[in-house]
């Protein structure tokens, strides 16, 4: 009895031990198992929780921009709309009062466009042979012959540092408003764009004010050179021919443009002027007569 009551105990102590280790191995796994549960949850739960903010995000963006949108087309329509706004209306503005002659860019062909046509030139030359500067003054009196707002005239190597246009020649009613002027250098021209437009049949006056340099190039105004006794002499002569008296003054060098001219040169007394024509007369400076129509050169 001993002995089997000590096997049955010994048995049932092994069962035991038996049963407690089949019931820890389930506890593990399903512990396991829980874990991963949780991060899979976890994880999933992250990835919905980033796209629901991002929709939201894009959802306040769209809605954001519509009422910005609304509320710029309302302060428009009351006349104090944003500066986008009124930025896009200037730009629209200056867009629709673009000129169309400007588009055609006149000043790049190869001829003048034929809009003006001079009648006469004052011109006034100031020459300085010690630092071979020329400098002076031209006042061209011109008509109009189509609609225009360009005055576009021949100027090669020369600095305009003042222009001003009148209406009919008068200078009482005030110079014209010039919108803008530059150099196009290509064709040789100088091109101002007036404010308004100048009208057909009208006359019109141009005062230029320029200076520019004696170069030693055979053309236009140009500085040369001889020995007398030994000593070197200078000299600036002209050579306008073909179409090279745009180097000199501006002007409307194409020969088809005949006018009128009087011309007075300032020098030095050292220095005589000579010219093709008789002289008016001779004080500071050397006053031609008024020449009979022709070309500038």
């Amino acid at each position: 009895m001993g002995i089997e009551d000590a096997s049955m105990r010994n048995g049932r102590a092994l069962s035991d031990q038996w049963a407690d280790s089949v019931v820890v191995r389930p506890r593990t796994t399903e512990q396991h198992i829980t874990v991963h549960k949780r991060l899979v949850l976890g994880f999933a739960v992250s990835i919905l929780t980033l796209l629901i903010v991002t929709a939201v995000a894009v959802a306040l963006s769209v809605s954001f921009e519509r009422c910005s949108a609304e509320s710029g087309g309302a302060l428009a329509a009351n006349g104090s709309g944003s500066s986008s706004s009124k930025w896009k209306q200037s730009r629209d503005a200056n867009s629709s009062h673009r000129d169309p002659e400007e588009d055609q860019q006149p000043w790049r062909l190869p001829r003048l466009p034929g809009t003006l046509r001079p009648r006469h030139y004052e011109l006034r030359l100031s020459v300085q042979m010690e630092n071979f500067s020329l400098s002076g003054e031209v006042s061209i009196e011109v008509e109009c012959v189509r609609a225009t707002r360009l005055i576009v005239l021949h100027a090669d190597r020369l600095e305009l540092e003042r222009v001003l246009v009148f209406s009919d020649g008068k200078r009482s009613a005030g110079a014209m408003r010039i919108q803008r002027r530059f150099q196009h250098q290509p064709e040789q021209v100088h091109v101002i764009a007036l404010h308004r437009e100048m009208k057909p049949l009208r006359s019109y006056k141009i005062n230029i004010t320029f200076t520019a340099s004696t170069e030693h190039e055979l053309l236009g105004f140009f500085r040369s050179s001889y020995l007398l006794h030994g000593e070197r002499r200078f000299l600036a002569v002209t050579q306008f021919s073909p179409t090279h008296a745009r180097k000199a003054f501006p002007c409307f060098d194409e020969p088809i443009y005949k006018a009128t001219f009087r011309v007075s040169v300032k020098h030095e007394s050292c220095y005589q002027a000579l010219s093709n024509m008789p002289l008016e007369g001779t004080t500071v400076s050397c006053c031609l007569p008024l020449l009979s129509s022709s070309s500038s050169y």
